[in-house]
């Protein structure tokens, strides 16, 4: 660990997604673009008007649409939405989303199996339109999913089983590390599988939503969910949750999702956080006074 780390609290990773968050609502509020709170973020904005007490992420959700107008102004804004916040494209990372970092943060993903450095992120999901509830509907999101779980694979398993796992998977990551001599390639495909799926599929003329990079076929929900918006709170501050809540978070969270789960079901992600520097959070916290 290099020296100049300086240990971050859970209260700091906290408040730095938030003002990722922040910032990301006013680019998308300046350049026309719709976005919504997505999963534990909409839940926690619902029953607690903030971070879900337990939970350590923010994410977020746009329409097809807005997502690749959102990419596209980023692509040439050099990658930010401002200083300090860089947007992580899918080749750059294990997942097939978007994530919003602060560059003076070191997040580090699964530390105690195959180490990962990022900065601390939010997620940002494109939601993408599902005919119906057909078997080809079916199919095309477990296309969708098997093509997530191969770029998992191959940026992610092959390395890490290597030094984590049992025979059998060791033998496969030393396998895949022959086999696989293109890193991108399964990103490439994923992304033209899916923006073509997008354009065949536009959510105007589907019945269902859903975040089609990881495959949710059964998170699907119906369009009119997203037709619209109202603001919310979370965290003090105002965000745009999508007009159909209540019956997106019933898609989400079958059940009563204002009930608490039992505390074994409490989880957080396996990773360590720090400052790049105490300057990097002295200069934050100034920052943070002013927003």
């Amino acid at each position: 660990m290099a020296k100049s780390r300086v240990i971050m609290t859970e209260n700091e990773q906290k408040q730095v997604m938030l003002n990722i968050l922040s910032f990301f609502a006013d680019f998308c509020e300046d350049n026309g673009l719709n976005y919504f709170l997505d999963a534990g973020t909409l839940l926690g904005a619902v029953r607690h008007k903030g971070y879900i007490p337990w939970d350590d992420d923010i994410d977020v959700n746009m329409p097809r649409k807005d997502y690749d107008r959102f990419v596209q102004i980023v692509r040439n804004n050099n990658g930010y939405i401002r200083k300090n916040m860089r947007v992580e494209f899918p080749e750059e990372t294990i997942y097939p989303f978007l994530k919003i970092s602060d560059d003076r943060t070191i997040l580090v993903e699964f530390p105690h199996k195959n180490p990962m450095e990022v900065g601390v992120y939010i997620d940002v999901f494109p939601k993408d339109g599902i005919k119906d509830d057909s078997i080809t509907s079916l199919i095309l999101c477990k296309i969708s999913e098997m093509l997530g779980l191969l770029l998992w694979f191959n940026k992610f398993s092959i390395f890490a089983w290597k030094n984590h796992g049992g025979i059998i998977k060791k033998t496969i990551a030393r396998v895949g590390r022959i086999l696989i001599y293109d890193p991108n390639f399964p990103v490439r495909l994923q992304n033209r599988l899916i923006q073509f799926n997008a354009k065949k599929n536009p959510i105007e003329k589907c019945k269902f939503v859903t975040t089609l990079t990881n495959g949710e076929f059964h998170k699907k929900a119906p369009k009119e969910c997203f037709a619209g918006y109202k603001m919310m709170d979370f965290e003090k501050k105002k965000f745009r949750v999508p007009i159909g809540y209540d019956t997106y978070l019933r898609c989400l969270y079958p059940g009563d999702y204002m009930e608490l789960p039992p505390e074994n079901k409490r989880i957080k992600h396996d990773t360590i956080i720090y400052w790049k520097s105490e300057a990097h959070r002295e200069l934050f916290m100034e920052e943070s006074k002013t927003i």
